[in-house]
């Protein structure tokens, strides 16, 4: 009997891998005919039930659970219930549950977002190896009888390639959601010959019922990254193409970002969208490829620039950038002028073109906005990007700006002109906002010769801010390779996690790319030190690290005691 138990896992294995009892290839080159069973298949199916009941394989599955519990997790509601717990489950439902709890368990699943579906299916393939007694009688109710929709379900998810043959010949007579979403998984599966009908099946569907494109595409651009799953994307994508708006409504209004993005690019493309729709879409959606996707097309759809003055306000600056463009094109100074304070780069970069265009010097507008008390962040960094070295001092007025971002703005705009002062960033080092502290240790590191270590190490003292701490260690590790040891030994069990992880990071680092570049050891004081903080680390470093630590920096040996 063991023996028997042993050649069904083998054949199991088998299947699995495309081949059938001998070692024969069925995976390819078969010729997929009318959506029934063939003859060979079903004289399989009924193979696998002989001797059923002198079998010792018993099936380890868990207990029945609550209808309640059933419909939570099922749809993926319920997030701590994981796919490997409810495909467990699954099968005690579809084996075992009365018709009630299994039907309201396949409405459920039917329900479920893309993503949970593909995280079932590859679970319930690895659960199947625990119902080996079902998974025979199985086998044989779906060559002999008709099978009910939860069965075929989880039969269209075995690790079997046979079983899920016959599954998806079956599911393809059912409208249920549920066994769409089964022959949607099947049309990327690895075996041929449960992919083509799959594929039939589902490309019978595209063409007769629109109802069910909705959840068809969800699961087409879920699947896009398996090995054959550009098939269903490709298929969907065309479909789309030739819809009218109607058709393309429900995917315009779905939650799931992918299908939206392929709904809109497909009435953009298709000129199917009016320019208030666009603009609406350009200014609310919450995804930021369909924002940038609708602002162009507005833009190309426009007959008047001055329906895209919306658009001048979004949130996004792609969107802003593409209707700036628009307008100033037909010569709108006062649009960019406007712009010309804007947060993001690019739409002041397109601001100071038109109105360079125009005969205006954009470098005037911003000189004398920054006289005045607390210009607009977007001010101090065009006066960077379009000024000189002579309005340098304008700009360190702006080191003290009420607002953390303008304090940025004034870090980064003398640091591209070329005239930062170390004596005036120092101080910033211990700023309130982390992002003034970011852009001051990029400035500083060009000056790190002339910067005070002691005044750095103090700024490593546990009493201080995380972010400055964080800055004095970014300004000590890059300093010689000395010094960034130790202070990475300093901070190897800071309480700090952020330093902790850093330090231990980059120590690994030094040692496996710029250790065998350094030709020159540590002076006499920092050996010393530095002797005395590998010993401390070694129960955290590990002999192999103390080792190489001690040797590059031309230390003795010493056994750990």
């Amino acid at each position: 009997m063991a023996l028997r138990v042993k050649a069904f896992a083998r054949s199991a294995h088998g299947r699995q891998n495309g081949c059938d009892h001998g070692g024969r290839r069925w995976g390819t080159g078969a010729s997929v005919g009318a959506m029934s069973l063939g003859m060979s298949l079903r004289r399989w199916l009924r193979a696998m039930s002989v001797g059923l009941s002198e079998l010792p394989e018993r099936d380890y599955l868990p207990d029945l659970p609550a209808t309640e519990w059933v419909r939570a997790a099922a749809g993926g509601a319920d997030r701590s219930v994981s796919p490997a717990e409810f495909a467990a489950v699954l099968l005690t439902v579809a084996r075992d549950g009365e018709p009630g709890l299994r039907g309201a368990a396949a409405d459920a699943f039917g329900s479920a977002e893309a993503r949970w579906w593909l995280a079932v299916d590859e679970a319930l393939r690895e659960r199947w190896w625990s119902a080996p007694r079902w998974s025979r009688r199985l086998a044989a109710d779906l060559a002999d009888g008709e099978v009910e929709l939860l069965r075929l379900v989880v039969a269209g998810c075995h690790r079997d390639g046979r079983i899920r043959e016959a599954a998806v010949v079956h599911l393809a007579d059912h409208a249920h959601p549920a066994a769409l979403a089964v022959l949607a998984l099947r049309t990327a599966d690895w075996v041929a010959e449960v992919r083509q009908p799959a594929r039939a099946a589902v490309d019978d569907r595209l063409v007769s019922s629109r109802g069910s494109l909705t959840q068809l595409t969800e699961m087409a651009f879920a699947l896009r990254g398996r090995g054959q799953g550009a098939w269903l994307a490709e298929r969907v994508e065309g479909v789309l193409r030739n819809l009218p708006l109607s058709g393309l409504e429900p995917l315009l209004a779905t939650q799931d970002r992918r299908t939206r993005r392929a709904a809109y690019r497909a009435a953009a493309i298709g000129g199917l969208l009016s320019v208030s729709r666009l603009i609406t879409a350009a200014m609310k959606d919450d995804d930021l490829p369909i924002r940038s996707l609708c602002a162009r097309g507005a833009v190309q759809a426009a007959t008047d620039p001055a329906e895209l003055r919306g658009l001048l306000v979004s949130r996004t600056a792609l969107v802003r950038a593409e209707a700036l463009q628009a307008v100033t094109a037909v010569g709108d100074p006062g649009a960019a002028e406007a712009a010309l304070p804007d947060r993001h780069p690019l739409v002041r970069a397109i601001a100071q073109a038109a109105l360079r265009r125009s005969g205006a010097d954009p470098t005037e507008f911003y000189r004398l906005r920054a006289r005045r008390e607390a210009p607009a962040p977007g001010v101090i960094a065009g006066l960077g990007e379009t000024g000189g070295v002579e309005d340098a001092g304008l700009i360190r007025r702006w080191l003290a700006h009420p607002r953390s971002r303008g304090r940025v703005e004034a870090v980064r705009a003398l640091r591209r002109l070329g005239a930062t002062r170390s004596a005036e960033l120092v101080p910033l080092l211990r700023d309130e906002s982390g992002a003034v502290t970011c852009q001051v240790v990029v400035a500083l590191r060009h000056d790190l010769g002339i910067l005070d270590q002691e005044m750095l190490e103090a700024l490593l003292r546990p009493s201080n801010a995380p972010h400055v701490r964080f800055a004095g260690y970014r300004l000590l590790i890059a300093g010689n390779a000395w010094q960034r040891l130790i202070t990475n030994l300093r901070l190897i069990d800071d309480s700090d996690d952020r330093l902790r992880g850093s330090a231990r990071a980059d120590l690994t680092a030094w040692l496996n790319r710029q250790a065998a570049t350094s030709y020159h050891g540590p002076t006499r004081d920092r050996a010393v030190e530095l002797d005395k903080l590998i010993e401390r680390a070694r129960p955290i470093l590990g002999e192999d690290k103390v080792r190489l630590l001690r040797f590059h920096a031309g230390l003795p040996h010493q056994a750990s005691l």
